[in-house]
């Protein structure tokens, strides 16, 4: 029924054959072949182009993206395009257009990071509600954590792992045809309800060498969003897509021999961190490169570092890689690495839009600090750095923002952001600037929002004792 509708509306679209122009403004950014702006692209997007393209209808604001043959016109061969990537037939690149399915941004929006010894005073102000999130963007139900009268047991010191809940799998059947898209959640936990990351910390006891640790990343430093829409010609933060059962395994190698092997379900037009606005992921472009995919039927999650495609992505040659069952608490083997410095999945500590714009983050997130001790504390599984000064943070250290700040003054999506860090904490993930706090791109972010994390400094944190670290011995 649905082929003879699009049959129908492909005629009637071509005996019309209006074409109109369409420019891109200077804020485009979203999907190729999205038309109707939900970040995804459907046969909804293919039918709103035919009716654009008849002279019918209105067109949103990023109709821009329906534009997939990129002659500024709406034609119905830009629908025909749109088809054919629905259909896995995709048809012929063009040289200059993004292929459709694809992720762009095209205008820098970001302030410069602000430096660390500026002195900034929480700006005065009413607090703002959240914009609610479309019904189209897929957005994550919170799992509450059951309250429990007793104050939560810290890992005991040599407990080697968390002794998982059996959680029942879901049953997900892939859609035929399913196309990745590169926003929204999941439809699967990730995590179950009593992994690390998903665990309430708030009545944790504060560490015995808290001061010292949180002296060593910065009192006075600020905190930084390490995401949010585009700096420098390239998206903030780390991207990530999400395919059904039906994506195509792809061979990887590796030259960090503690990794998962391979096939990865990895699209050839996943987005790699760092990758330049309107350039393709096969560019020699620098950073960590992360590829980040959750194969939302089997409910598992993919991580890559060092990513880069050969022959346009028929296989992948990779620093390091990872996959994380998403219904268990298994750890890596200890002195393990992932596709993150400790050890650690990335994708489960991303600040991502549409967890804010939901209202609740109900996990753990992950942050960067300049140096880290030789040592870790679980879940974190993997050191990197011969640092033995005890001050040091290990990796799998668990900052919380004491309940004591204050956070109304904030912007709504950091009061959010606030709120997860007093539950939840933040790991120590890598080695990086201290207190940048890991996120997602977005075209939605808002920029100066997002800038209120700025504002706070380190001395609103203590750390909070989950076991002792894991001294690893130094080579010989």
């Amino acid at each position: 029924m649905i082929r003879t509708i699009i049959a129908a509306a492909l005629f009637l679209a071509f005996a019309a054959a209006v074409t109109i122009a369409a420019s891109r403004g200077a804020g485009a950014s979203g999907v190729q072949g999205d038309a109707d702006c939900d970040l995804n692209v459907t046969i909804d997007d293919a039918l709103l182009v035919l009716q654009r393209s008849a002279n019918v209808g209105s067109a949103p604001a990023c109709y821009y993206n329906g534009d997939t043959d990129c002659d500024h016109l709406d034609t119905p061969n830009d629908a025909l395009r749109i088809l054919a990537h629905l259909t896995g037939h995709p048809m012929p690149d063009i040289h200059n257009c993004l292929p459709v399915g694809s992720f762009y941004q095209l205008t820098p929006t970001a302030s410069p990071p602000t430096s660390a010894g500026a002195t900034l005073s929480p700006p005065p102000g009413p607090t703002f509600t959240p914009t609610p999130t479309s019904p189209a963007i897929l957005t994550a139900t919170p799992t509450t954590t059951p309250a429990s009268s007793d104050a939560p047991t810290p890992t005991q010191p040599g407990a080697s792992t968390h002794t998982p809940t059996p959680t029942p799998h879901p049953t997900n059947t892939p859609v035929p045809g399913q196309t990745p898209r590169f926003a929204g959640e999941p439809n699967c936990q990730v995590f179950p309800a009593d992994n690390w990351w998903n665990t309430d910390i708030s009545n944790f006891p504060v560490d015995q060498n808290s001061d010292n640790y949180v002296d060593f990343v910065g009192r006075q430093t600020h905190l930084h969003p390490d995401f949010g829409t585009v700096w420098d010609g390239a998206p903030i933060g780390i991207p990530y897509a999400i395919v059904g059962g039906n994506q195509p395994k792809v061979p990887i190698t590796y030259y960090y021999g503690d990794s998962d092997p391979g096939p990865y379900p990895i699209p050839a037009n996943v987005p790699v961190e760092g990758q330049p606005v309107g350039a393709p992921n096969t560019d020699n472009f620098g950073g960590d490169r992360h590829v980040i995919v959750i194969d939302e039927t089997a409910c598992k999650l993919y991580e890559t570092f060092d990513s880069h495609p050969v022959n346009n992505g028929q296989s992948w040659d990779t620093g390091s890689a990872a996959i994380f069952d998403l219904n268990s608490n298994a750890l890596r083997p200890d002195t393990w690495t992932s596709a993150d410095a400790a050890g650690l999945p990335i994708f489960a500590g991303l600040v991502r839009y549409s967890e804010v714009q939901s209202g609740v983050i109900d996990h753990a997130l992950r942050f960067t600090v300049r140096d880290t001790q030789h040592a870790f504390i679980h879940p974190a599984t993997h050191e990197a750095s011969g640092t033995t000064d005890p001050n040091v943070p290990p990796m799998g250290l668990r900052f919380r923002m004491k309940s004591s700040y204050d956070c109304s003054w904030a912007s709504a999506e950091i009061q959010v952001v606030c709120t997860a860090l007093k539950k939840y904490g933040m790991f120590v993930a890598d080695n990086g600037s201290d207190w940048y706090i890991s996120g997602s791109p977005d075209s939605r972010w808002s920029d100066d929002n997002l800038g209120d994390l700025k504002s706070i400094t380190g001395d609103a944190f203590e750390v909070v004792n989950t076991g002792e670290p894991i001294i690893i011995p130094p080579p010989d």
